[in-house]
């Protein structure tokens, strides 16, 4: 059981949550869903992507910008590809699923016309060089565009399937999905996030996309809500997306970093970093800084660099100092003064004198 890693990972969130036709209902809850799921994603506990590695579409009714966001992020992921989309799911008459866009029709005629077809977007996460290939639909199936739904529902439960992927649905082809008109969440991605900001006692360190489906297959019934599916196929479905925020908060943050060293001194670098992780996420300012030396010596730089800052915001006088240097390496001469005075005001000897240097190298005594 692992997390992603996030420089070879990418994320893609698309939604609709204001639509043209009357005959479908604005979800003003899904511009919610994908902030902060994007927040989550992006955050230390979850898989730590970068910003440009999780775009957020939301309310995007251009076919083609969206292809190009979509065939974009299954070029680059190598680890982690994960597509999720929140809104209107609709049939068209042939059977075929279409995620809606802010300017689709509900006209049976029209709907494959004007919505995205879900089999470009599986066709493409079928072919996608990603190792783990994950869609989370937060939509209906039920569909607005046919009378018959017996029909339906076993050809879009086929269309789910994509070779290599894990496929999260927040309701059955036959059933309707549940966004509350004053909720600031749907329903599915409001427990889906709940369980990801909050974690669970029935869980161990790592929430795996199995255990998440589990978890909302169990909660989301009793609410009253539709029973979530799965799709699963190879071992995606052991992979996590985040750690398990109760779990990890039941540990010291001392005796993780405890262990990270003791990792470290005997070689085993990708565990040290683990420990270090789960005590830097506790808040531990030293585990964020070893975290930070460790990603540096082992080439990491992007990840170095952002471990070092979050441990000199959480007030690392050592971290503030080292970013002092390396600002001071590379010529940015008022980003180190600003770390060494904030090291230096708050007593460290060594910023005290690095800022006397650099103003003496600058005719500032």
């Amino acid at each position: 059981m692992r997390l992603p890693d996030p420089l070879r990972s990418r994320a893609l969130l698309l939604g609709s949550s204001a639509y043209t036709d009357p005959d479908l209902p604005d979800l003003p809850a899904v511009r919610n869903n994908i902030a902060s799921l994007a927040q989550v994603l992006q955050g230390p506990w979850g898989t730590a992507l970068a910003p440009d590695h999780c775009v957020q579409e939301p309310d995007q009714a251009d076919l083609a910008v969206i292809g190009a966001r979509v065939v974009t992020a299954a070029a680059q992921a190598e680890d982690l590809l994960l597509v999720y989309y929140a809104g209107h799911g609709l049939v068209g008459p042939d059977g075929e699923l279409y995620l809606s866009l802010p300017g689709t029709s509900s006209d049976p005629s029209l709907i494959a016309w004007t919505g995205l077809p879900f089999s470009l977007l599986r066709r493409t996460l079928a072919t996608a060089r990603a190792a783990n290939r994950v869609l989370i639909l937060d939509c209906c199936f039920s569909g607005m565009a046919i009378d018959t739904m017996a029909t339906a529902t076993s050809v879009v439960a086929g269309q789910l399937e994509a070779a290599g992927t894990c496929t999260l649905a927040s309701s059955p082809a036959n059933r309707p999905s549940i966004a509350p008109s004053e909720a600031r969440y749907t329903a599915y991605t409001g427990e889906l996030l709940n369980l990801l900001q909050h974690g669970s006692t029935e869980a161990a360190e790592f929430l795996s996309l199995l255990a998440i489906h589990e978890h909302l297959a169990r909660v989301l019934p009793s609410q009253g809500h539709p029973r979530p599916e799965q799709r699963n196929t190879r071992t995606v479905g052991k992979l996590a997306l985040v750690r398990n925020r109760v779990y990890a908060g039941s540990l010291d943050p001392e005796a993780l970093l405890k262990e990270g060293a003791r990792l470290e001194r005997i070689g085993e670098t990708a565990d040290a970093a683990r420990w270090y992780q789960m005590a830097a996420d506790a808040g531990l300012s030293d585990a964020m800084l070893r975290l930070s030396r460790l990603f540096r010596r082992n080439g990491t730089l992007s990840q170095a660099g952002l471990w070092e800052r979050r441990a000199a915001d959480a007030g690392n006088l050592t971290a503030m100092n080292d970013a002092g240097v390396r600002s001071w390496h590379t010529g940015d001469l008022a980003q180190a003064e600003l770390w060494f005075r904030k090291a230096a005001d708050a007593g460290m000897a060594e910023a005290q004198e690095n800022i006397r240097t650099l103003l003496r190298q600058q005719g500032r005594d």
